[in-house]
């Protein structure tokens, strides 16, 4: 998109369509996966939106994207003297952008350097090829929501099949050997309803009634190193460390150590995005005595 007079705006950043309506956006920290809208000064709030304040002071509107009809990242390229820059700022009569070739005498001779970048300030006639660039991050959005609702979050489960039904069931036996399973609105027959439970939805049944009972959990690989699932956070799996290298504990900075399940050992965790994982898979533990 471009302001009335042709600049780049934003020349970088995401903007999002509510109710078509566009906006400038960005991720709604702790409210994952809400998308924040970012009204420009003056303009009226997103109706039917809470204001939310950010840590840095700032107001943003949360919106669940399914509510939006887009979500993109925004960049702007241009050509001068028919060299490809990357637009970072504009002005009235100029555009400043990073220079994306690799004509190291054209650099030296008509840019300045920024640490390993070139980069210049052209004046807006000179430009060609002012062209917009947009990433769709909704879609991705909506397929990753899909795949941690598929897969339950990565959290270690536990099932019971009864009459060849499955049931969300207790990882152990009660104190008389029995085991809750979760029927909801489902009332077999032949087993009990827990004493316990006010709710009427858990019903207790004997290892020899039951099909079978398992417990599901997954394992990954964050560099290269072992991980078991625990949850997400955010859109990012959680795993606790599993391997037995002090050094790569000691030397990563993004593993956070934590009170264990038993409130004395530490144990540590890390937040890691699913493409940056490998070796995801899902294991069964059989919990049924051997007969």
């Amino acid at each position: 998109m471009t302001d009335p007079v042709g600049h780049p705006s934003p020349v970088k950043g995401e903007v999002a369509v509510f109710r078509g309506e566009l906006y400038r956006a960005r991720d709604a920290v702790g409210l994952w996966p809400c998308v924040e809208l970012l009204p420009e000064p003056g303009r009226p709030a997103p109706e039917g939106l809470a204001p939310r304040e950010a840590a840095n002071g700032s107001v943003g509107y949360p919106v669940a994207p399914e509510r939006l009809e887009a979500w993109d990242a925004v960049t702007w390229t241009f050509r001068w003297r028919g060299e490809l820059f990357d637009c970072t700022a504009a002005a009235t009569a100029t555009l400043t952008g990073y220079y994306l070739g690799s004509d190291e005498h054209f650099a030296k001779e008509h840019l300045k350097r920024r640490g390993i970048k070139y980069c210049g300030v052209f004046p807006r006639d000179e430009v060609t090829e002012l062209e917009l660039h947009r990433e769709d991050l909704l879609q991705p959005l909506h397929a990753l929501v899909r795949r941690l609702d598929e897969a339950d979050h990565f959290r270690p489960k536990t099932y019971a099949v009864h009459h060849g039904r499955t049931y969300p069931a207790a990882a152990e036996a009660d104190a008389s050997g029995l085991i809750a399973l979760t029927t909801g609105d489902d009332r077999p027959e032949d087993l009990i309803a827990d004493p316990r439970d006010p709710s009427g939805e858990h019903f207790l049944a004997a290892p020899e009634q039951l099909d079978a009972w398992y417990r599901t959990h997954w394992t990954f690989h964050w560099q290269r190193e072992p991980f078991d699932a625990v949850g997400t956070v955010d859109g990012r799996i959680k795993g606790v460390y599993t391997g037995g290298s002090w050094g790569f504990v000691a030397n990563s900075l993004q593993l956070t150590p934590e009170t264990g399940p038993d409130g004395v050992h530490t144990q540590y965790t890390v937040q890691a995005g699913l493409d940056g994982v490998t070796d995801l898979e899902q294991h069964r533990t059989d919990l049924l005595p051997k007969q």
